[in-house]
């Protein structure tokens, strides 16, 4: 189920297993209020994770082109 992007749940209340996605936006009529508030967190924590990573790739392409720009340019100015 993986592949699918679904985790196994289980309820609290009733022992119930099922199936989800992990993100928890498909699954909202599923679970109680606690739930729903931990998955918002889970999801604005993985979110600014992945926006700080973004930020972080951003920052070194333009270090890594600049780079290269300099070095392309050395080579040019020399012949």
């Amino acid at each position: 189920m993986s592949l699918f992007s679904l985790k196994p749940y289980r309820c609290r209340n009733c022992q119930h297993r099922f199936y989800a996605y992990k993100s928890g936006i498909e699954s909202n009529r599923l679970r109680n209020e606690e739930e729903r508030r931990i998955m918002k967190l889970r999801r604005s924590l993985k979110w600014k994770k992945t926006r700080s990573e973004l930020i972080l790739y951003g920052i070194s392409s333009l270090i890594f082109l600049a780079i290269l720009y300099y070095i392309i340019q050395q080579r040019i100015a020399t012949e």
